[in-house]
């Protein structure tokens, strides 16, 4: 007699889900679900001929920034295609392709200080995607496919509490180096030992 226990079918049928869920396609892509999502967010290694993909997520992600801090000087709204072309072929850098459901909505940039010391910058979500989630289900992948960092490094706009927050929870901490771009947008950097 052959029984069915339905709670070890069900748990072993959730790990088969799961793993298909996270298993990467030639490196390319990632995929992930957390509880805040509902939707599937995947990141994908960006190659040259994405440039102009990455310039208007950056250009939409950061304009209303831009608007709000008129940051002429380190604002990636005002980034040149010239300028992500030499951060795409940056040695020690990579750059992803965020999508929710297929969808292009934002981009990470990971990049190698020294071993063992890496540094995010940017991240960026277009507007209407921003507050679903995304970022922190990105940074958890990211931090999985990088397991040789021992810091993470990044800067946030201090103004921008929401960001900060985001970062905390996720466990950067500050580290008091601030810069005052202008009289009202100040850069804040955060660190996260692993």
């Amino acid at each position: 007699m052959i029984y069915f226990n339905r709670t070890r079918h069900i748990e072993m049928f959730g790990a088969i889900f799961l793993s298909i869920l996270n298993m990467d396609n030639a490196g390319e892509e990632i995929s992930m679900c957390n509880k805040a999502v509902t939707q599937q967010v995947s990141i994908h290694l960006v190659r040259l001929r994405d440039i102009e993909l990455i310039h208007k997520l950056k250009y939409q992600a950061f304009l209303p920034l831009y608007e709000k801090y008129h940051d002429d000087e380190t604002s990636p709204a005002t980034e040149s295609m010239d300028k992500i072309l030499d951060q795409l072929k940056q040695e020690d850098a990579e750059y992803y392709v965020i999508r929710l459901d297929g969808s292009e909505v934002g981009g990470i940039r990971i990049y190698k200080i020294e071993n063992g010391v890496y540094r995010v910058g940017p991240i960026f979500i277009i507007p209407e995607f921003q507050n679903k989630g995304i970022a922190s289900n990105v940074f958890e992948k990211i931090f999985e496919i990088y397991p040789e960092v021992v810091t993470w490094q990044l800067d946030s706009i201090l103004q921008e509490v929401g960001n900060c927050h985001m970062y905390e929870k996720l466990g950067f901490r500050a580290t008091g180096n601030e810069k005052k771009v202008n009289d009202v947008m100040t850069l804040i950097e955060y660190e996260k030992a692993v």
